[in-house]
Formats: C-alpha cells, structure tokens, sequence
C-alpha cells in the first residue's frame, strides 16, 4: 500500500526523470556493457553512494561480469567470497518473477545482519541502506544493488517500479543486437575474404588467358604432375620446347617454379566466380 501510494506521489520532475531514463534504455551504445548502462541510467534517476551491477549464470551459479565503478576492488574480492550469505540468492535461483525491493523490508533481515557478508562488505561500504533489481533472462540473471547512508524513499523506490520493466526489455533488446552485430561481423568479414579471394582468383584466371593456347596445356599438364618427358610425349613435342614454353610460362605467371605454377593453375579452378545474370 506504502508503494502505492508513492506511485500517487511522483511528482512530474521525478516521472521526467523516468522517462529519460527509459528512453536512454532504448537508445543503447552497444560498444559498452550494458552492465555500464545501468549506472549511468540510474546515476540519473535516483542519488546514491555505491552500486554494484553483476552478470550471473545461474547453472551453474557464477558471477560472470562485474561492474563497480564505485566500490574499490578489495571490497568486491569479499563480496565474491561471501555472496552466497545473500538473503536473495536463493530467490535469484528460482524461476519467479523477480521485483524491486528494499533489504529493509526483508524478513530475513536480522539474519543477513549476523552474516559475514553483511559484516564485512555492506557495513564497510556504507550499505546498509539497499536497493535491489534483477531480471533474469533464460541461464543469465543481471542483478543491479544500489546503496548509501541514507534510507532510501518510497518515491525512489516507486521510480525504480517503473523503470524496472523497461530495463529488462532494453537488456534483452541489447543482447539481441549484440548478437546480430557479431553475426554481421562475421558475415562482413566472410563476404570481405569471398572477394578478396575473388579477385586473386580473376587476376590468375586472366594471366592464364593471355597464354597461348599450347602454353595453357603445358600449364594444365604440369598441374596434373606430369614431368617434362611426359608433358613432351602427350602433346608431341619436344622436351626442348617444354622448357621453352616453361620459361615463358613462369615470367608470364609470376611464378618461380612448377609447383608454384600448379598451386595457382588449381587456385584459378577451384573457385566459382560471380558471373551476373543478363537476364
């Protein structure tokens, strides 16, 4: 009933800055983590002292990613050790929707004050005030606390109700593009690679065509692994002549020996150039 009634007391500088904050979400950079979104939304929305954004994998439970621009890193080293003590990890594992909540509401809050987590990181760091979001998306859980000295209001935590269902759809979404972007990398890269390759294999292709057409058989007999004596016996002509016709050949092919001559006689035949329709 008290959040409801906080709802009802909003002012318009306060639903202005939801609004902002919503529309921010939908408008992410996705150069940066999205871990590193949420402070810079909620910097906006509500004043704290600390925040702590986390990524876990659910099964099995680990913390994956970790942004704390706030909290030095030896605070954070004891979190880790001790996050298990938190009153909400069990909820986090569950499969129930999860809410905003504040810590003081908790009933199991005299418990978590006995733990060593309490006790070590949240009375050090000033964060005994708490405000909590997550929203958990199939094996991931993103889990966003923020903390100060003062208590926090019921307008702050009614403004974090509200965004609360944005910031789950803008991670989503944000995953989504991510993953659409790498997927367009990598189809860029390829089609990159595609004409490269191309374009070394039309560069091969057009060197071969400027050979006479009994150098091109001497070139393909020599692909085949055929030696001079051979090449000599299949078109009738001398061994004389072959490597007469060969020393044409490699200056005209850019190439120092048979071998190499072969690998690029397979390379010009072993890729399907674009050819455009007329029609």
């Amino acid at each position: 009933m008290e959040l409801e009634n906080a709802y009802r007391n909003l002012s318009k500088a306060d639903l202005q800055h939801v609004l902002l904050a919503c529309e921010q979400l939908h408008c992410i950079d996705e150069s940066a983590s999205f871990l590193h979104h949420c402070f810079t939304i909620m910097k906006q929305t509500i004043g704290h002292v600390h925040h702590s954004e986390e990524l876990y994998a659910l099964d099995p439970f680990a913390l994956t990613a970790l942004e704390n621009p706030t909290i030095s890193p030896e605070w954070i080293n004891i979190f880790n050790l001790h996050v298990k003590d938190h009153p909400y990890v069990e909820r986090m594992l569950s499969d129930e929707k999860h809410h905003l909540e504040a810590i003081q509401q908790e009933p199991t809050l005299e418990a978590f004050k006995q733990s060593a987590l309490y006790n070590e990181f949240y009375t050090k760091v000033h964060g005994q005030n708490l405000l909590w979001m997550a929203f958990r998306d199939r094996n991931e859980l993103l889990s966003c606390v923020y903390l100060r000295e003062t208590e926090y209001s019921d307008n702050e935590l009614a403004m974090l109700h509200l965004i609360q269902p944005h910031m789950e759809s803008a991670w989503r979404n944000w995953k989504r593009t991510r993953s659409l972007k790498q997927e367009v990398d990598l189809l860029k890269k390829s089609i990159f690679q595609s004409e490269e390759e191309e374009a070394k294999v039309a560069r091969i292709r057009k060197m071969l065509e400027s050979l006479t057409s009994r150098q091109r058989d001497v070139v393909e007999l020599v692909a085949a692994g055929k030696d001079n004596q051979q090449i000599a016996d299949e078109l009738k002509i001398s061994v004389l002549t072959v490597k007469k016709h060969l020393q044409t050949i490699f200056q005209s092919m850019d190439v120092q020996h048979r071998t190499e001559l072969a690998a690029k006689w397979h390379q010009a035949h072993s890729v399907s150039l674009y050819q455009p329709n007329d029609d």
